[in-house]
């Protein structure tokens, strides 16, 4: 095994190590902290604090290649440090620890030197790395791995659905629960996000996909067109904006989304009470544009409706997915987890 694959496998193992025995991380932080210069340390919390996940990930991967190999010079890239990186990231998310797609990206992106003065106390600990000898470099390894397990988010995992019981009036009652409670408009978007994406899926024969976006990201932000779209390359054939809130609030700058975007027309799916329909026909008639209003619950009825059992399964699966990366409580996520088991569609020890 080469020294890319010793690092990576080194880093990866102390995570996992401390996250199936937290006891054994607490330690492994007492230990460091009680025998590191108080300097080190110091530097460590500076770097685990900083709001840039990108520092704190390039100390790992600079330790462990440190470990894997003596002599290299710490303050530099190494090679194939990228990809390990690259796969920290993938390896993080997936342990429910905030992360970034590849700390180098952000770190030095066309120069392999690290310490370039962005962060003082991130190169002070590449310097001191250096020097120091492979038992002190273990310990600062071993802090920053178990501090970092130490930040995963509770999350309930995913459970077996049995699909037999995933009949429209089932999974309706399910979604309809979901919209009621309260989450920021999150299974609001990702419910519809899941929907759509079951139905491209299963009948766009691959030339079309889905894609929604963080929870608390800006359309102008992420380059959207709206909160979830249907896709073909790079063209938007279909834009969503969905939406907790009165379906009013997104009326007012749908003109606007379309031209901005290209877009020969724009969905607004929202709240909207079978009371306010006249409403919806006049307002809607003083808007040049193809805009439609849909109300939520209607949308997720109908989408459902036209889905098979093993597809209702995708939908839920990733709706599952889409609450555990695309926005931060992790409370919504377990209680979406809850409801599916008090609603009686996941397997049974019987099943």
């Amino acid at each position: 095994m080469g020294t890319t694959e010793t690092a990576r496998d080194h880093i990866f193992g102390l995570i996992d190590g401390y996250l199936a025995d937290p006891s054994s991380g607490a330690t492994a932080i007492g230990n460091a902290a009680t025998t590191l210069d108080a300097a080190v340390v110091a530097d460590l919390n500076a770097v685990l604090a900083d709001n840039r996940p990108s520092y704190r990930d390039g100390v790992m991967i600079q330790l462990g290649y440190g470990l894997a190999d003596a002599s290299m010079d710490l303050t530099r890239r190494q090679q194939g440090g990228r990809s390990v990186a690259q796969q920290l990231g993938a390896f993080l998310v997936e342990r429910h620890i905030a992360a970034v797609k590849d700390a180098y990206q952000n770190i030095a992106k066309n120069t392999d030197v690290l310490n370039r003065g962005n962060v003082p106390p991130f190169d002070r600990l590449l310097v001191w790395a250096n020097t120091a000898d492979q038992d002190h470099r273990m310990l600062a390894l071993q802090y920053t791995c178990a501090s970092v397990a130490a930040t995963s988010r509770p999350v309930l995992p995913m459970p077996a659905l049995n699909r037999s019981a995933l009949t429209f009036a089932r999974v309706v009652k399910l979604l309809h629960r979901m919209l009621a409670m309260s989450s920021g408009g999150a299974f609001d978007q990702f419910t519809v996000a899941a929907l759509l994406n079951a139905t491209i899926e299963n009948h766009g024969e691959g030339r079309a996909r889905v894609e929604t976006k963080n929870l608390n990201a800006s359309d102008r932000s992420s380059f959207a067109a709206g909160d979830v779209q249907v896709v073909t390359g790079n063209r938007v054939l279909e834009a969503f904006e969905v939406t907790a809130n009165d379906w009013r609030t997104k009326l007012a700058g749908s003109t606007k989304t379309i031209k901005d975007n290209d877009l020969s027309r724009l969905h607004i799916v929202a709240r909207r009470p079978e009371g306010d329909r006249g409403d919806v026909d006049t307002a809607l008639g003083g808007v040049s544009e193809d805009v439609s209003v849909l109300d939520t619950r209607q949308v997720v009825e109908v989408v459902v409706a036209i889905l098979t059992r093993p597809q209702r399964a995708e939908a839920l699966q990733r709706l599952y997915e889409y609450l555990d990366r695309y926005q931060p409580d992790t409370s919504r996520t377990n209680a979406f987890v809850e409801a599916l088991k008090d609603e009686g569609l996941v397997e049974s020890a019987g099943d």
